[in-house]
């Protein structure tokens, strides 16, 4: 009776201490399922973006709008859910933004004088937080929300480029100005972003100056950019 007593729990020891092995296992796996993914407690990605410039300029520092005039975002993208209807993102990025001035008798930025053509550029570092409105049915996707944002950047470098019409048998000669001290280094802004799943439609507004303090006489340019932005995920 001693003998079967002893091989009973010989045998019963291994099946304990391997079922006690899978069910932490199976713990931890779940644990970390739930607590990251697009619908999860927490989801990042990397995303990019691209706005065309809009709204009116002030006399004298109009551009010509269309794809010249726009901005290429590059990014990535922090959310933080609270509920199923709630959520907060962090954005961290780079933005290159390009004016093409548009070339006419009343232009006076940043000199009157006429070219083929000008443009200014800015490559800027930027930071944005959004408070997000889910809605809708969805299981774990992004599914369809809107983001009120707000953020600040960094002007990192500046450019104005000149496109003149040279001597005979001479294509054109290209002129190009870096570090202007008459643009602002930094910016801030509000905006929206409306999306579902890795697609969304951006609004975003410029609330500070173009120019550094000592231009603020100077026409301001045009302060909004609308376009599109695609989630990498």
């Amino acid at each position: 009776m001693a003998a079967l007593a002893t091989v009973l729990l010989g045998i019963a020891a291994p099946a304990a201490h391997a079922q006690q092995v899978l069910v932490q296992g199976n713990v931890a796996e779940d644990t970390v399922k739930n607590a990251f993914g697009p619908n999860r407690h927490y989801f990042g990605h990397l995303y990019v973006g691209y706005g065309l410039l809009a709204g009116a300029a002030a006399p004298g520092s109009e551009i010509r709008y269309g794809l010249r005039s726009a901005e290429l975002r590059a990014g990535g993208r922090l959310k933080i859910r609270f509920t199923q209807a709630l959520a907060a993102t962090v954005d961290l990025g780079y933005g290159y933004l390009r004016y093409d001035l548009a070339q006419n008798s009343q232009k006076l930025l940043p000199t009157p004088s006429l070219h083929r053509r000008e443009t200014l550029g800015l490559h800027r570092l930027y930071s944005e937080v959004g408070l997000r409105l889910n809605y809708g049915r969805r299981g774990n996707t992004v599914g369809s929300y809107l983001d009120l944002l707000a953020g600040g950047g960094w002007v990192a470098g500046t450019s104005h480029t000149t496109e003149d019409d040279p001597g005979p048998g001479i294509g054109s000669v290209e002129t190009t100005e870096h570090g202007l001290p008459y643009l602002r280094r930094w910016t801030t802004g509000l905006g929206a972003r409306l999306g579902f799943d890795r697609y969304a439609l951006t609004a975003r507004y410029r609330t500070s100056a173009a120019y550094a303090s000592a231009y603020t006489a100077w026409p301001e340019l045009p302060r909004w950019v609308l376009g599109v932005e695609i989630g990498l995920f």
